[in-house]
């Protein structure tokens, strides 16, 4: 069973990851399935993810092979992977070595095989009422994920889950904050270009920024590049 010890160790490795600047999913996705693979002791992880209202799916793997894998299979729109990601069913210790499995994921089978796969576990990873991706657990010829071992992984899936909701979040929080910072830089770039032609061309506030707002229309150029060539000296005054 998984223990607490455990679960803080890959918290505190999966929230040092989400805090560097800049922030790299990449990162996050790389260091997530390594530490399950090592705490849950399967021969090999991946995860695919796609954020909601996203369409680019990212994967990660804790092998060359299986990176190339996950990112193939999340391409061709199957493997065990795809399959929780999409209709958001675990899969549990499934042989992949049979016909039924290469029937099911003809692409996906062989390669899997060739990397010397047999068993797979794929769960879905949950963002609220969304499935937003998949983690997939890989072993061997003659491994069997046991309760213990399902029981760590689900309780990681859904740590890893909720650590990627908090991301997106945080992310989002950052981009509005620049954007709120562009405006209000703009406003601030533009109430001082409206002050200059007020004094220099000797017109209202008001008369200043149809003056500057006419110009860039006519010259087809944004008015925050027109202020700030007049702020900073660069325009002709009297072309406005």
């Amino acid at each position: 069973m998984v223990t607490d010890m455990e679960l803080a160790a890959l918290a505190v490795r999966l929230t040092d990851e989400a805090g560097t600047e800049p922030l790299d999913v990449g990162r996050l996705l790389a260091a997530f399935v390594e530490s399950v693979r090592r705490l849950v002791g399967t021969q090999g992880a991946g995860v695919q993810y796609v954020p909601p209202g996203d369409v680019e799916v990212r994967t990660e793997g804790t092998s060359t092979g299986l990176r190339a894998l996950t990112a193939d299979a999340a391409a061709w729109g199957e493997g065990p992977g795809y399959e929780a990601r999409t209709a958001g069913r675990p899969l549990i210790d499934l042989d992949v070595t049979g016909r039924p499995a290469r029937v099911r994921w003809p692409r996906w089978v062989p390669r899997a095989q060739a990397l010397g796969l047999a068993r797979v576990t794929a769960l879905p990873l949950a963002d609220g009422d969304a499935t937003v991706g998949a983690l997939v657990l890989h072993g061997g010829p003659g491994f069997s994920l046991g309760e213990p071992a399902l029981t760590r992984a689900r309780a990681f899936a859904g740590m890893g889950a909720d650590l990627l909701s908090l991301v997106r979040a945080v992310q989002q929080n950052r981009d509005l904050v620049g954007q709120l910072e562009h405006a209000l830089t703009s406003r601030i770039v533009i109430e001082q270009a409206k002050g200059v032609l007020s004094v220099r061309r000797n017109v209202t506030v008001d008369e200043a920024f149809t003056l500057l707002r006419n110009y860039a229309r006519a010259h087809r150029r944004k008015i925050t590049e027109i202020a700030a060539d007049i702020t900073e000296g660069r325009a002709d005054l009297h072309a406005l």
